[in-house]
């Protein structure tokens, strides 16, 4: 069977056949409405509850507010009736428990709430709900048949089979390993240190180093050529796309692409699958620099550089402990551990820990350095304390909408610290969730 993706903010709809429609969900909510005796389905996946007036009217599929009746009207307009309509619904997964910001902030009881009451205003019986708690959900509906499947992101992996016994990182031995296995591509490092260290690198500085990689040319090639930008001519080198779209922004799709390289794997250990990594590294980014750009900090793509590389400590330590891993999914998933303290009790470190030994090993900048090791612990960071707590506020956010990071999806809220540093408010938050459909839309063109 076929399987076709709902990104947030949108609806699909179905009239039979083998296709089964899935979305991925945090504090989003994914509702499935379907007419078994019509075999018409559908399924939404619901960013915020509702939004201003001509927000809604521009996309309705975006808010819960709207995007049941726009997607009732659909089904209809494809043979449904909707005496026969049912619904079930999935996610609305709680991320903030932060005093007084939690009744703002809990985007997924918003949600929830909010799809729950226009369900019912509209007539339709749920008679499935999944939502709440802290993991991410899948949502899936089969056309043929009109059947929902809820399930937890990644799949609750560590049961049954024989135990292992957990063997902590000999942390002198994975220090040299490190020299055998440096998943960043040399050119990204140069290019990395390059503009995060000197402000006088020119275009040819920088295309010096992407025309040695056929692979990242492609890609930014592909990137400035989508739809997004609407350029009317196609972009065939270098010099043009930096001419289009400026050196800085440039930079960030040079990154952007190495990060392909980076991340293209599956990580078992993560419950990931190929290029979901590297899904949520970029968007991480993406959002990253949007939130330095929303309060108003300098060099927004510092930002950018550094959400792009927090979780590289995962490709190594995936490679490296895998066979723990198990044992550590089931204290996550059984009790009630995050994936950080899981991490840290079975291996003896954690994924940020090890990536910021990597980033030192490599002779990255301190603030990558930092933005590495401390995007879960954001009030240890000392020398660059706003480019952390943006990086961990943006981690969360993508982590709430199921943006590629797996098991370890929604491992808890924003730390109090980093939402007092950059003064983050509720208003910001739902500002920065509403432009989030457009930033993963984004994804499909790296």
């Amino acid at each position: 069977m076929d399987t076709c993706l709902v990104p947030p903010g949108e609806i699909r709809v179905t009239t039979g056949g083998s296709l089964c429609l899935e979305t991925h969900l945090g504090s989003c909510v994914g509702v499935s409405l379907s007419d078994r005796n019509a075999r018409v389905g559908g399924l939404v996946h619901i960013v915020l509850p509702k939004g201003s007036k001509e927000k809604e009217d521009l996309f309705p599929a975006r808010y819960a507010s709207t995007s049941i009746p726009f997607l009732l009207a659909e089904m209809v307009r494809h043979g449904a009736s909707r005496e026969n309509i049912v619904a079930e619904i999935a996610g609305g997964a709680l991320i903030l428990t932060n005093q007084k910001l939690s009744v703002d902030l809990n985007i997924g009881r918003r949600n929830s709430d909010m799809a729950q009451e226009i369900l019912a205003r509209e007539g339709i019986p749920v008679i499935n709900k999944v939502i709440g708690g802290n993991l991410g959900r899948v949502l899936r509906l089969e056309s043929d048949s009109g059947k929902t499947e809820i399930g937890y992101t990644g799949g609750k992996t560590g049961r049954g089979g024989p135990p292992v016994k957990a063997h902590k990182i000999d942390l002198e031995k994975f220090t040299r390993k490190i020299e055998n296995l440096k998943p960043v591509p040399s050119n990204a490092r140069r290019v990395i240190s390059m503009i995060e260290i000197s402000s006088g690198y020119t275009f040819r500085d920088l295309e010096n180093h992407v025309t040695k990689d056929q692979a990242i040319c492609a890609n930014i090639l592909r990137m400035c050529n989508s739809a997004k930008p609407g350029f009317r001519h196609m972009v065939q080198n270098m010099e043009s796309a930096a001419s289009l779209i400026g050196l800085d922004t440039l930079k960030d799709m040079v990154l952007a692409a190495s990060a392909c390289k980076l991340y293209d794997e599956s990580l078992k250990g993560y419950s990931t699958e190929e290029g979901d990594l590297s899904r949520h590294s970029i968007c991480c980014a993406m959002v990253a620099g949007v939130i330095a750009r929303k309060k108003g900090l300098e060099n927004p793509g510092l930002f950018f550089t550094a959400g792009l590389l927090h979780d590289i400590g995962k490709v190594i330590l995936d490679q490296y402990a895998f066979e723990n891993f198990n044992l550590v999914m089931d204290r996550v998933f059984n009790e009630a551990r995050t994936f950080l303290e899981a991490e840290n009790e079975i291996l003896g470190y954690n994924h940020a820990q090890i990536g910021g030994i990597m980033a030192m090993e490599w002779g990255l900048p301190q603030v990558f350095v930092e933005a590495i090791s401390f995007h879960h612990m954001p009030e240890e960071a000392l020398e660059n304390p706003d480019v952390v707590s943006v990086v961990h506020i943006a981690n969360i956010i993508c982590s709430m909408f199921g943006a590629g990071s797996g098991s370890s999806v929604l491992a808890g809220p924003p730390h109090q610290h980093a939402l007092s540093t950059i003064d983050l408010q509720p208003e910001d938050v739902d500002t920065i969730i509403d432009q989030l459909p457009d930033v993963i839309s984004e994804l499909e063109v790296v």
